[in-house]
């Protein structure tokens, strides 16, 4: 078991492409930091339904309308604790949402297709990839690379660590003061 003592100065933003860990490496950063967690595509779902449903019946404008706003609101209630906020991999593509993260730190999960295919296998819910999921994924991170590249302000590779491995290196990075203290307690 890991205890630790971080807090955390502002807000922890965590991007990157499909299946890069985004929520597992929040989750685990959120116990870290004390700070609550939480994933814009659980927030869009919560208000407007499943994301496959959103595209079919509205679009992908739409559904990323939802994201924006999401964002914006989680950011704007963001308490004295702080905040760990997973993003969907496309979020970071709109301008405005880029500014309303310049005052967070900014983690750029780091994935291959290797790393995130066994993640992926028999994974229908992800528009975004139907047909050639290999494809797909790899052609989105030619277009999307480059922003969480420019985004970032920590990159953090996520295809061999476990999740609580990788939220405490990001922890240690950018959380003060921050020990954390992995060892069995009894």
């Amino acid at each position: 078991m890991t205890s630790a003592h971080c807090r955390l100065d502002r807000p922890v933003v965590l991007f990157g492409p499909m299946a890069a860990g985004k929520t597992s490496v929040g989750r685990a950063l959120s116990e870290i930091t004390g700070a609550p967690f939480l994933d814009t595509d659980a927030l869009v779902v919560a208000e407007h339904g499943p994301i496959p449903e959103i595209f079919a019946s509205l679009g992908e404008q739409a559904f990323r309308d939802f994201e924006a706003a999401a964002v914006a609101r989680a950011l704007e209630d963001a308490g004295p604790a702080g905040l760990v906020l997973a993003l969907g991999g496309g979020a970071v593509l709109r301008e405005e949402t880029r500014v309303r993260l310049s005052g967070a730190h900014r983690v750029y999960l780091t994935a291959s297709w290797e790393d995130v295919a066994p993640r992926l296998a028999g994974c229908s819910d992800r528009p975004l990839l139907q047909g050639d999921a290999e494809a797909r994924w790899k052609a989105l991170m030619e277009t999307r690379g480059p922003v969480f590249e420019s985004l970032a302000t920590l990159r953090v590779p996520t295809g061999g660590p476990t999740a609580a491995a990788v939220a405490a290196s990001i922890a240690e990075a950018i959380a003060a003061p921050c020990r954390i203290d992995q060892g069995v307690q009894a």
